[in-house]
């Protein structure tokens, strides 16, 4: 529960509220009670308006009683908000009520409401999930409301920056284990920028090196192969298949996050490329995670 005011804030609250409160009052009361404000009737027996500045007018007519009326009413209504609820410092209200708790109370009811369902769904495996048309809706409104801004409503990834999350590609692992702890933990991934290590020529033969890999081509023979033993090796291995425990991606199946022409590649050997995957493990529960992870591994 979100703790209170408490010391001189607590007082300040009172103060501005009390204040507050109190001035309406006085406003109220000597706008209909005060002799000082009531106009005296003229020579004619009507009551002579009240003149300032010598050409401004007031009315000679008070305000209508009803205002008078809603003003205290609401003035009442008020009081008695502020000895229920909190509203005067550190007090709580006879109520003793507070937003965290409203929203406490009714998690509880919702667990205990659905406590029967989650814990079948936690029991299921997550090839029976994919067997439940009605459990992978679920699974795809939970993508819609936390992934889709990144990855796209489809899941296939967008604007050269999110990744296809509908292949069977994935940078650390791709089964369900793996996708439900970087869903959870989220994951950082970082490309080294190796700046002017290279010259001219041998960022182009880089980059037609990791063209050729990709497509499976032998590069045993290659003229860049030291560089790449050199400076690749440790991250995305010597096959290119890339090390999952790093999140370095593999150089041999053609897929390219950041584009797959020689200057977009050129680009990311010179300058290094970042992403975050944010976590989620204080966002989703348990059941959320499964369903979510379900939905993404579905077969096409």
């Amino acid at each position: 529960m979100i703790s209170m005011p408490a010391g001189f804030w607590a007082w300040w609250i009172v103060i501005l509220t009390v204040g507050s409160l109190a001035g309406l009052a006085w406003i109220v009361w000597s706008t209909y009670f005060s002799k000082d404000v009531q106009a005296k009737p003229d020579a004619t027996g009507e009551q002579a308006p009240t003149v300032w500045d010598e050409n401004l007018r007031e009315g000679g007519r008070p305000a209508p009683m009803w205002w008078f009326w809603l003003i205290l009413a609401l003035l009442v209504i008020s009081v008695i908000y502020l000895m229920l609820y909190p509203g005067l410092g550190a007090y709580r209200g006879a109520f003793n009520w507070s937003s965290s708790g409203h929203l406490s109370a009714s998690l509880e009811k919702y667990d205990a409401r659905f406590e029967v369902e989650k814990a079948s769904i936690l029991g299921m495996s997550i090839e029976d999930i994919q067997q439940r048309e009605d459990l992978l809706r679920k699974g795809e409104s939970i993508f819609g409301r936390h992934c889709a801004a990144c990855h796209g409503r489809d899941a296939l990834g967008q604007a050269n920056r999110f990744p296809n999350l509908k292949d069977e590609e994935w940078m650390w692992g791709g089964s369900s284990l793996e996708i439900e702890k970087t869903i959870r933990g989220g994951r950082t991934a970082v490309m080294a920028g190796w700046g002017d290590s290279f010259n001219s020529d041998q960022l182009d033969q880089l980059a037609d090196f990791i063209l050729k890999m990709g497509k499976g081509e032998d590069v045993s023979e290659h003229p860049v192969r030291g560089i790449y033993d050199t400076f690749c090796v440790t991250c995305h291995l010597e096959d290119g298949t890339g090390n999952k425990e790093l999140g370095a991606p593999d150089l041999t199946n053609e897929i390219y996050l950041y584009g797959d022409d020689v200057l977009s590649i050129k680009y990311t050997i010179v300058m290094g490329r970042g992403g975050v995957m944010p976590g989620f493990h204080e966002i989703l529960d348990d059941v959320e995670v499964k369903l979510l992870v379900a939905w993404i591994t579905a077969p096409q």
